[in-house]
């Protein structure tokens, strides 16, 4: 079962610049392998025996990169045109502290 595109996207409102440039890629790289092989009529994978099918997976996936883009361009004006942000910039994560058992 697939998610909406709004549930989806509700899962990166938090996450920074770059985790949303590695999955906009993750989609594109689905996105691309789906249709390389439907450009070559190669419909012989087990993938094909799973629901949803690639096909309305392929379709999810593009309705989810239009949100990450989307989500990307706001974030991208706000923290980098706007803010005082550069993405050459290593970025700072929070450090977990743990403590011993």
């Amino acid at each position: 079962m697939m998610i909406s595109p709004e549930t989806y996207i509700s899962d990166f409102m938090t996450a920074d610049y770059h985790d949303l440039m590695k999955e906009r890629d993750r989609l594109i790289r689905y996105i691309r392998k789906y249709e390389k092989s439907e450009c070559a009529g190669d419909r012989s994978g087990d993938e094909w025996n799973v629901n949803p099918s690639p096909d309305v997976r392929y379709q999810c996936h593009l309705e989810y990169l239009a949100k990450i883009c989307s989500l990307m361009h706001k974030r991208y004006n706000a923290e980098y045109v706007w803010g005082d942000k550069k993405l050459s910039e290593p970025v700072q994560k929070p450090e977990v502290v743990r403590f011993p058992c």
